[in-house]
């Protein structure tokens, strides 16, 4: 089995089928698709189990925590994954009919083993690229600000079995409590393996109002800058070591006063 496709989904049924369906429609054959819910009503009784498609409805576990219950669907997926490979997947996004095999091609031709593509956005009203921020690259910006690259999203993220096992072994997923796993996952990878951005269209990010990242995007919420801090903390465990720059003086002084 060469790919594992997790979907993560919450109360996420109306679209969850428009995303199965770009799963199964790969231009690949060496693949598996684990689906994992926490809905209120699950869809069991609609996905049956085949060679292709695996179903698991589960409990929340952490109920102030969204983001960790997202973290343990994938993790519960992963125990029951058997790919080479795993591409994550939120329930209510979609992926590129040619994905696997833009994958395959990769991570047969490379060392690295972990990979982030630039999603495109949509909705019923609109499709475009994400914004790319070239800024990040800059040296002096990482040496001033923030030194890890862009995030664009969990379902934009593949990686091999091995860097899985890792991040759930060593980099302590569960104890950031405000961090999603796209964050955590991509802080990982940059501290301890090469990470390859990829700029095609192999994934479809959808917008709307229940986006999970949305509680945290507000820039002059309390929210936006407790998650930033701890984003800044768990990169700092991950290296080891305190870096202080403007980005981590200006994240402290803000919290004090909020």
């Amino acid at each position: 089995m060469d790919f594992s496709i997790i979907i993560n989904t919450h109360n996420q049924s109306k679209y969850l089928d428009e995303c199965i369906k770009t799963c199964l429609n790969q231009n690949y054959s060496s693949y598996e698709i684990i689906v994992v819910d926490t809905s209120k009503r699950p869809s069991k009784d609609k996905y049956k189990n085949t060679k292709k498609l695996k179903y698991f409805h589960i409990k929340e576990k952490f109920k102030k925590f969204p983001v960790l219950n997202q973290m343990y669907q994938i993790q519960y997926g992963f125990f029951k994954s058997k790919g080479k490979y795993i591409c994550l997947l939120d329930g209510d996004d979609k992926f590129s009919n040619l994905k696997l095999n833009n994958l395959s091609k990769i991570f047969g031709q490379t060392k690295n083993k972990i990979v982030q593509d630039v999603p495109y956005l949509f909705s019923n009203t609109l499709e475009k690229k994400s914004k790319i921020k070239f800024y990040k690259d800059n040296v002096f910006f990482k040496k001033i600000l923030i030194s890890w690259p862009q995030i664009f999203g969990t379902s934009t993220i593949s990686c091999s079995r091995e860097i899985l096992y890792k991040f759930f072994k060593k980099g302590k997923p569960f104890c950031w409590n405000y961090l999603a796993i796209d964050i955590k996952l991509i802080l990982f990878a940059h501290t301890q393996f090469d990470l390859i951005s990829l700029q095609k269209k192999l994934t479809m990010k959808r917008i709307h109002n229940t986006n999970l990242d949305k509680t945290f995007s507000n820039l002059i919420s309390v929210s936006f800058w407790k998650r930033r801090e701890m984003q800044i903390e768990y990169y700092f465990f991950l290296k080891k070591k305190n870096i202080i720059n403007l980005d981590y003086l200006i994240t402290k002084i803000i919290n004090v006063i909020f």
